[in-house]
Parts: structure tokens; sequence; C-alpha cells
């Protein structure tokens, strides 16, 4: 019996990644045709034609398989989490987690608590509206004086973290190496994983040789502790859930079988935690306790002379909130894993360049901060300060907030400063135009997290961004800008009578242009007039933009869009009129003046 021809299966190398379903049926049908056996094969209708056509598809479906697992191990093509994740393991970099809303804070303390150091034992909380808001780790303050006092240390150096605080069950280690519990929390209704927010986890082990319980520290690498060390490591794993690992006895503690794992998260709302100014007011604080708990603060109190707050003494303190929580982060994605991860392994876990800080402020605090720009002393005073200088300020460190951040922050060597200038993350600006910035609490946490990776030479100094008013404004020859020019300035949109787009659509329209550009523009960013009147011609029906000013029987026009751009804190001083693009420098923050353009939109027939 002859050979047949379809035993040589030798293919060109590039012939292998050319391959699917239409290729693959024609060279079925080509070595089938060489061999002769057969010829049905030439008739779509045939019946070994319709065989032909399910080999090829399952092989292409196959070799898509193939192909997507390849890709899915690359660093650089991977887009499931668990893949990701697995990935850029190897260069140590921990996705982060879920991060819960924050809120800022004021207490108040009347005469009749005592002066004295006292401590909030950590996981006491408020109920706002339904809500937990909870401290995540012991709080100590001062009282000074005997009388009314706005109590200073609690208020600048704390805050507080949606969320309620639960107890896992108590899990049995089995003494081996790197001993690991996995935090595994679902909703009961829907099965789904529950928002845990990362940073807020607490671990305690009890020694089953002691019967004592101690508090485990959390380290970012367990590798560089000593045998004796209290500590565990924590990360994400590919199914999304935290792993806290422990030592090997050499590196960080080893646990003992039968050790007692007790791991305390703090649970949070989601975005509907967020609470609005003024809900803490009036608030009573509540203190966490179990038996567990309570057994556990026996054993890590024990030896620390402390002053407790007790819920009597609380009822001798006010709460309130100025500002709106924060709105929360979700953990990270592929893409932020993927560009987060490279900017990581560049800085190796320091903080040296602008980028290094950058990036370690924008990962770790991000339900803090939306926008930043990170510069050094030379930018800061060539740049910032001398901006202020030339608005006629003889002494801008005067200005209370200048003031405050320097003393608050700064030291005497400036010329080993690195300033901060961030944007809240909350509403920054009110229906009222009046501008948030980051509380003095939301700023200690950050310093305190730059502590211990920035040199030891450095100060870091949070500054508070200028904000940059922008509205429609025209002016006359020689004019003194004042804010009124908003009020007698209108945007002229001609409009195309044949399409059917009615005046008042249109507006809405364009005012939703004007909310939508600035509300996605960042601190330092170019304010394009250009893009905006490109969006605006895209209006259905839209022709041409103008701008018209009417006042004391005056009609002043531009064929063009102009805007009245001022500092909302010296508009007297520093204000003016643009109609081209505009860059702004590293500390200007620019906002919609009024939130809305819609009542000076006049819509005419072109």
């Amino acid at each position: 019996m002859a050979e047949s021809k379809n035993t040589d299966f030798t293919l060109a190398r590039n012939n292998y990644t050319s391959f699917d379903a239409l290729t693959l049926k024609q060279l079925i049908k080509q070595r089938l045709n060489e061999e002769g056996v057969f010829t049905d094969q030439v008739f779509e209708g045939s019946n070994i034609s319709a065989i032909i056509d399910i080999i090829a598809y399952s092989y292409h479906t196959l070799l898509f398989y193939l192909n997507s697992t390849a890709s899915e191990s690359l660093f650089s093509e991977s887009t499931l989490y668990e893949n990701m994740n697995r990935i850029v393991k190897l260069i140590d970099y921990k996705p982060n987690g879920y991060q819960t809303s924050i809120l800022s804070f004021e207490a108040t303390a009347n005469e009749n608590l005592l002066p004295d150091l006292y401590t909030i034992k950590r996981y006491s909380y408020f109920t706002i509206n339904g809500l937990y808001y909870s401290f995540t780790g012991d709080i100590s303050f001062n009282k000074l004086t005997e009388g009314d006092e706005f109590l200073q240390s609690l208020s600048d150096n704390n805050i507080l973290h949606q969320g309620q605080y639960f107890e896992l069950p108590v899990q049995n280690a089995i003494g081996e190496n790197f001993e690991t519990a996995t935090i595994v929390v679902k909703d009961n209704i829907t099965g789904e994983p529950v928002f845990i927010d990362g940073n807020s986890i607490n671990v305690y082990i009890r020694d089953t040789n002691t019967g004592k319980y101690n508090f485990y520290n959390e380290t970012n690498n367990i590798f560089l502790l000593g045998p004796e060390s209290l500590s565990y490591e924590k990360r994400i794993n590919e199914n999304g859930f935290y792993e806290i690992k422990f030592g090997n006895g050499i590196f960080g503690k080893r646990l003992n079988e039968g050790d007692e794992i007790l791991i305390y998260y703090l649970k949070s709302d989601g975005e509907s935690g967020v609470v609005s100014p003024n809900q803490l007011n009036g608030n009573n604080l509540n203190f966490f306790t179990t038996p567990q708990f309570e057994a556990i603060s026996n054993d890590i109190y024990v030896t620390q002379n402390i002053t407790f707050l007790t819920p009597q003494n609380a009822q001798n303190i006010a709460f309130s909130n100025q500002n709106s929580s924060t709105n929360p982060k979700e953990k990270e994605t592929v893409d932020e894993i993927r560009i987060n991860s490279k900017k990581s392994f560049q800085s190796q876990n320091r903080l040296v360049t602008i980028e290094d800080y950058e990036t370690f402020i924008t990962r770790n605090f991000s339900n803090i901060i939306q926008s930043l720009n990170v510069v050094n002393n030379k930018s800061y005073i060539n740049e910032y300060i001398k901006y202020f200088y030339d608005l006629g300020l003889d002494r801008p460190n005067d200005d209370p907030r200048f003031l405050f951040n320097q003393l608050k922050f700064s030291s005497s060597g400036e010329s080993n400063n690195v300033y901060l200038f961030a944007v809240p993350a909350i509403k920054n600006v009110n229906e009222n135009n009046e501008v948030n910035f980051l509380s003095t609490s939301q700023k200690n946490s950050i310093v305190n997290a730059i502590e211990t990776q920035k040199m030891v030479n450095i100060e870091i100094v949070p500054q508070d961004p200028v904000y940059t008013g922008f509205n429609l404004g025209l002016s006359l020859p020689n004019e003194k800008l004042n804010l009124d020019i908003i009020n007698d300035t209108f945007l002229v949109v001609k409009r195309d009578v044949s399409v059917r787009n009615s005046a008042e659509s249109i507006k809405q329209q364009v005012n939703n242009i004007f909310i939508n550009f600035f509300d996605n523009l960042k601190i330092g960013d170019l304010v394009s007039i250009s893009n905006i009147i490109n969006e605006i011609l895209t209006v259905q029906g839209v022709t041409e933009v103008i701008t018209r000013r009417v006042t004391n029987d005056i009609t002043l026009q531009s064929p063009n869009l102009s805007l009245l751009v001022f500092n909302s804190s010296y508009p007297e001083i520093d204000i003016n009129t643009i109609s081209s693009d505009i860059q702004l420098p590293f500390f200007k923050f620019p906002f919609l003046y009024n939130k809305s353009i819609l009542n000076n939109i006049i819509v005419e027939d072109a």
C-alpha cells in the first residue's frame, strides 16, 4: 500500500501563525485534493464538506483559546485580574484593595471633661443616619484646660473611616512555615465579596503556650524581619480576598500549632456610605465591645497606664464635620496595576524623585486626593511664591493658609522641602463658590505615611492649591475688571433653523459641555478654549459661537469664546479675560464659577 501524501506534515514556520477557520478549511481541502481519494470536498453541501467545517471550526476555537492563554501570561497583554495579580507578584507588587470613605471632623470638649491625656479605644464608632464611621486605631488626645476647649490634637491628627468592624471566625494555626490565613467574607444575599477596607485590618494571635493575646503589626516585606518579630504580610490573592502571611521563625515569628488567629476587618457600605457636611453634629461616640475583644484588651493594654475615655466622659465632647466624606475607591483594575506596578518597581520602595512621590501618594490616597502636583523648593520659590509677589503682595507668607502650612509642616532647612499641591477628592467647590482644601488631619495622614519612605533630610510640606475660577467674560478696552462682568456676558449660539433641535435643548447641551469640561480638569491642566468651541460646534444645529457683552447701553461682541479668569481668593488683583488656550501653572486648579452658564446662553437663528 502506497504511503499517503498526507503523512507529510511539514509547513512553513510562518504558516502556523496564520490559521483561522477559513485557512484551515482550505488546507484540509487542498490536502484531500492532493491525495485524490476523496472528491466530494469540493461541493459545499456534501457530507464531507460539513465534517471539514466542524473540524476547522473546532481547531479555530482551540487556537483562539491557546492564543488567549499565551497572551494572559504577558504583562503587557493580560486582561484578567487574577492573571495580572500573579504576574506582578514576581516584582513584589501588591495591588491596592478597596479604600473606604473617610471623614474629617472637629471635636470640642466642655468644662465637665477634666484636663488629662485620654485614649479612645480602637474600633469606637459613630452612627450617622444608619451608617457607621469608625476609628481604626487607638486615639490619644489632650484636654489642656478646665473650661470649654477645642480639642486640637484630636481633630487635626485623626480621621473617621466609613464602615463597621467585625470579627472573623477564629482560625487555628497548624504551625507551618509562612502560615497563611485568608479573609473570605461574602454577602449573605448576593454571595459577592463585601467591601473590606484594606488599610483597616487588624490581626491578633493568642499564643497557645502562654494563653496571652498579642497584636501583630503589618509589614511590607516579612523577609526583612527578625525571628521574633510579631508581624504579618498582607496581600490580595487572585480571587480578590486578603491573605495574611506570617513568618517562619527566621523571617518573622512562626506560629505554633494551635495558636488562635483573630482578625478584625472594617466592612464598608460602598458608595452609599458617603455623608454630607454637618451630619456628624450631635452624634454620640459609641464603643466597640465583644467578649473576645475585651479578652484581647486585657492583654494588650495591661502594662500601659492609660486613661480611657468612658461613655460618660464621651458625652462631654461634641463632634461635628464641616465637609462631606470622600468617595470610596475601588480596588485597582488590571490597567491600573499595569501602570502603577511599573512606577512602583522603578521607585524600588523609596521616595527620591518627584515621580516617586506622586506615584506613592496617588496610589495610597486616591480616596482623599483628586489630583496632585509635587515640586521641589526651587519650583516653589521661583513660581509659586513669585506668583504672589507679582500680584503685589509684599509678604505672601503672611497669608493665613501659607502661614499655617509652613508652621505646621515645614522645617528651618527649607531647601530640603518637598511641596505637595493637592486637590481633595470631596466636592472641592460648593454651590456658593466656596472652596474646600485638604483638612489638617488628611494632610497629617499623608505626611505620616511618607515619613517611613522618604530620605531622612527631607520635609514634606502640603500646600493648598490656588483655586482659579472660569466663566463667561468679555472686557472693554482699559476696563477695571470685576466679577460683575459675568452677569453682563452672554454666549450667543447660532442655530441652523433647518435642523430640528430646540433652543432649550441646545442651551442645555452647551451648558453640559462646560460643566463636563471643567469637571474633568486637574490641577495645572491646560484649559483649552478651542476644545470647548469644537465640542459646542458638534451639537446638532449649532453653526457659530459668539461672546456678547451688554453694559451701559454698550454692546460688545467677539467672534470667539471669551472667558473671565480669576483667583478665587484675590479676584480684585488677579483677574483677566482670555480667548485662547491657557496652560495653568502647577499650583492652580480650574473650576467653573457658579457651576453653570445656563442663564447666560442665548440661542439665535443663523
